[in-house]
């Protein structure tokens, strides 16, 4: 058994070897309309490698800068107190008819009394779907009403890209990126929001 392995080492070892050359011939080849947005660093006794230049934006920031943001999230405020209010007003419903069975439990024959669970497990089952269903909703309008507002921060977000020749932009919300290197990136908060203007 110890052959095998040896063996399918052997190969494997073989095979990394032989395609050595491939990964050094890859990184050579670069594309040209990339070189143009690179800075070329050498090391002592090393060839000059190209490095990326990125930028950096809080999207968060960006987008509670823009002006459609107000009014987006007050449609959406007033959409959520309307739901609110009703569950609101189905639940007052439901205690008053709990409280009434309450009261009157001790003094209903049998019949009456499972009639009564009855309804109220129906309507608290009805409550928990309306609810539900509120939150569905809620969560779908959500993304109506703020989607024009994430494409129009995302095209800004990649003009302001391209106009400074970066290879890409990152999102640094929710600590995503805890360390950037400022001399190889610049933070374009700011530029896009003056684009959203």
């Amino acid at each position: 058994m110890t052959i095998i392995f040896k063996t399918a080492l052997r190969s494997a070892l073989m095979a990394l070897l032989a395609a050595l050359p491939l990964c050094a011939g890859a990184q050579v080849e670069v594309d040209t309309l990339a070189v143009d947005s690179m800075v070329v660093v050498t090391d002592e006794g090393h060839e000059p490698r190209p490095v990326l230049r990125f930028g950096y934006v809080s999207y968060e920031t960006a987008l509670k800068a823009m002006p459609d943001y107000a009014t987006a999230s007050k449609r959406l405020a007033e959409l959520k107190a309307k739901y609110d209010d009703e569950a609101r007003r189905v639940a007052d419903e439901f205690n008053a008819k709990y409280e009434e069975f309450l009261d009157g439990q001790a003094g209903y024959p049998a019949t009456i009394l499972h009639k009564r669970q009855g309804e109220l497990q129906e309507l608290l089952e009805r409550n928990v779907a309306f609810r539900q269903e509120s939150r569905r909703l809620i969560e779908s309008a959500e993304k109506d009403i703020f989607a024009p507002l994430h494409r129009r921060l995302r095209a800004a977000i990649r003009t302001v890209g391209r106009q400074n020749g970066y290879a890409f932009v990152i999102n640094i919300d929710g600590n995503a990126c805890p360390f950037i290197d400022s001399s190889m990136g610049d933070n374009v908060t700011l530029m896009v929001i003056d684009m959203l203007k």
